[in-house]
């Protein structure tokens, strides 16, 4: 199987059904719990959405008045974020952004920058990581901070296949599985489309650097983060251990 190409990624090609394959309505209320814990611990005004995909987590921001920005490197996952928010009054817009490559007149702009849910996962090689990180401590002012979100970073084992997710919406079936094999991450989604005649199968791959923890506490440091933190999950109380399913990992830039 050929390794897919920024073109022929799902997220891409299927940006208008990735709340389907997400399940974005069964997730929000728990969602929305996970940004309140963030805005009661870091009372930003401004927050950066990194990796906004189609914009629910930027819009819950900005629900509670929170000025927002979404950046992504799909620009059908903007499209979608902007036909979903764009004739709200809330105080949110979207961008076409690379992590490594932020424009400069994003810097010293935001109290809060958010990366959840695997996006980080996607800027593909260490010496990127090091770059958006560096990225992500220019947009902030003095005194901000980032959280990085990794997702199943324990339940995954090597050379073993983890199952992730399948829904089924009317017929149209995603499954969502993923695999390590030492220093690199594997993620499958297959999409079934019953409706079709014939039906139809499609199946995707997306490759990327596995990041330890450790690796990215020491792609933080240097990037002059202080205060580098890990927990086991977004409400930021629980203690990060081996046993711990995902990994959060939180940083300051000093005032």
């Amino acid at each position: 199987m050929k390794k897919t190409k920024k073109d022929d990624s799902i997220f891409e090609l299927y940006a208008h059904e990735y709340d389907l394959m997400t399940c974005a309505a069964g997730r929000r209320a728990h969602h929305e719990q996970e940004v309140a814990a963030m805005v009661d611990r870091f009372k930003p005004e401004s927050v950066l959405d990194a990796g906004c995909a189609t914009g629910m987590t930027a819009a819950l921001f900005a629900e509670r008045g929170i000025r927002a920005v979404g950046i992504d490197r799909s620009s059908n996952m903007l499209k979608e974020a902007r036909r979903k928010y764009g004739d709200t009054s809330l105080p949110v817009e979207f961008r076409l952004a690379h992590f490594e490559k932020l424009p400069k007149l994003l810097h010293g702009k935001f109290d809060l920058v958010a990366c959840l849910a695997n996006s980080i996962s996607g800027i593909g090689t260490l010496s990127r990581l090091r770059q958006s990180l560096k990225n992500f401590y220019a947009v902030l002012k003095p005194g901000g901070h980032l959280v990085l979100q990794l997702l199943n970073f324990a339940a995954i084992k090597e050379n073993t296949l983890y199952p992730i997710k399948t829904t089924n919406h009317s017929g149209l079936i995603y499954q969502r599985f993923s695999e390590r094999r030492g220093n690199r991450f594997y993620v499958y989604v297959t999409r079934s489309d019953l409706n079709a005649k014939p039906p139809g199968l499609k199946v995707f791959r997306h490759e990327f650097d596995r990041f330890t923890v450790d690796e990215m506490i020491r792609a933080m440091k240097f990037s002059d983060f202080r205060g580098v933190r890990k927990y086991g999950d977004l409400f930021l109380e629980k203690t990060f251990s081996a046993k711990s399913r995902d990994v959060v990992i939180t940083g300051r830039r000093p005032d």
